[in-house]
């Protein structure tokens, strides 16, 4: 696998809150899997200084936000004219409250490449929480004018539109982000409470019925969806949203009130696990840019330990190692990652591929066994190992059940090809063209589906 890490994309994955964003790395010329549905790693615990002193979790959390500070101090060290190193530094001083250095260090990455859409986003935010409303829908329709069209800018430039009273302009903002093609809850949500603000009840009601479908357990929507039932007379239904309501405040309230859930949100530490991983996330491609490898591996690294779910921080560590043609090295890091967490099934998978690479058929095989034992619904541990049957030449029977498995699992070009091969590889030649048929059905215009067929076409 090759795994390509623009520049332009260093900022979408790095600059995290303390709270959940849409953040994606789409790579180019690389396969990224998506994350299995579930994960059980144990993230290593920080040690030692004044940290220490205060219980846990908050002094691991208080720990790692330093960390992720000096971590973008240091790449702004080594690389002063670098736009997206004072992107990460700024980023890390908003996640610490310090809000003035936070400005100060988005605004001198604009100044030296005013394309970044991110860093803009960032201050947008930043003027929302001051309540600087008009300089937040300033800063949002920069954001988008350079190209970051998605939930989260989308959100707050509607957000800021219903607090200044702009409800037509949020409202077309908020259709937006409700109209991607994975809206956010959230997104319709805040539509249907622009709705409700022009006197629409009937749309509001049908956005806030769609937030709901998307999050059932999202409190404020039941609400919302009660008032819009009793403003269009619809007092049963109104008063079935409004109980729905009663339960789930009370749900809320309750989950405050344990103790470990309370420390959980005193200090938010799995989120500021995740976002210190976007951060280190970003730090190592701030490196590897520049051509420092070693560095960049390192900061991967600390991201995969910290981010269990997140397959983008083990692909880039993964294609580090692919890059230099030092798959023993890889072997031996994910090989580390399993031991320190083997619980995790993405750690088995990358360590499959690379085994896999090498040629280490048995190790590949028992690498992928586990992913799917750990990971029993995800299609990926599934398809991976029977790509390595195919191309050991080993197990076709078992290759070709994989695969059907897979298609069945997630109907795509891909899949399908992967099927027709194997059935090629067990002289299934009906069986091929069927499947052939399917992934040029699934995917059409794709060149290298269309020959192939053509080929079992002509073998008939």
């Amino acid at each position: 696998m090759r795994l390509a890490l623009p520049r332009g994309l260093i900022l979408g994955v790095a600059l995290g809150c303390w709270w959940p964003q849409d953040s994606s790395l789409a790579a180019t010329n690389a396969t990224v899997p998506s994350a299995p549905t579930a994960s059980r790693p144990a993230p290593a615990e920080p040690g030692g200084g004044p940290q220490a002193l205060l219980p846990q979790p908050q002094g691991e959390a208080e720990a790692l936000k330093k960390e992720a500070v000096a971590a973008a101090f240091q790449a702004l060290e080594a690389y002063p004219n670098d736009a997206l190193a004072f992107a990460l530094l700024g980023s890390a001083c908003y996640n610490t409250g310090r809000t003035d250095e936070a400005v100060k260090h988005l605004r001198k990455c604009l100044e030296l490449d005013p394309g970044q859409a991110e860093a803009c986003a960032v201050l947008a935010l930043i003027a929302f929480d001051k309540g600087q409303l008009e300089e937040c829908v300033r800063l949002c329709q920069e954001a988008l004018q350079r190209g970051a069209a998605g939930a989260d800018i989308l959100n707050r430039l509607g957000r800021a539109y219903l607090d200044l009273g702009r409800t037509a302009e949020a409202i077309q903002t908020l259709q937006q982000a409700a109209g991607l093609p994975q809206p956010a809850s959230e997104s319709c949500y805040l539509l249907g409470q622009a709705c409700l603000q022009s006197g629409d009840h009937v749309r509001a009601k049908e956005s806030l019925q769609r937030a709901i479908a998307l999050q059932p357990d999202h409190t404020q929507a039941h609400y919302a969806l009660s008032t819009a039932c009793v403003r269009l007379g619809q007092t049963e239904e109104a008063a079935r949203y409004r109980a729905q309501f009663q339960k789930l405040e009370v749900a809320d309230r309750q989950a405050l009130t344990g103790r470990g859930a309370q420390e959980e949100t005193l200090t938010g530490l799995p989120m500021v696990r995740k976002t210190v991983a976007r951060t280190f996330f970003g730090a190592g491609q701030v490196h590897q840019v520049h051509g420092q490898a070693g560095k960049a591996a390192v900061f991967f690294r600390k991201a995969a330990t910290l981010d269990a779910d997140s397959p983008t921080y083990r692909a880039a560590l993964e294609a580090l190692y692919v890059r230099a043609k030092a798959l023993a090295d890889g072997v031996r890091v994910f090989k580390e990652l399993v031991a320190e967490q083997p619980g995790n099934s993405l750690n088995h998978f990358f360590l499959g591929r690379l085994l896999g690479r090498l040629q280490q058929f048995e190790a590949a095989e028992r690498a992928y066994l586990k992913t799917q034992e750990l990971a029993p619904e995800w299609p990926e541990g599934y398809r991976a190992l029977a790509e390595l049957y195919l191309r050991a030449e080993r197990k076709p029977a078992e290759a070709q059940a994989l695969a059907r498995k897979v298609a069945a699992w997630e109907p795509s070009g891909p899949h399908y090809h992967l099927l027709a091969v194997a059935c090629v590889k067990n002289h299934d030649l009906p069986g091929a063209l069927q499947a052939m048929r399917r992934a040029v059905a699934l995917s059409p215009g794709e060149k290298k589906y269309d020959e192939f067929l053509k080929k079992l076409q002509a073998a008939q």
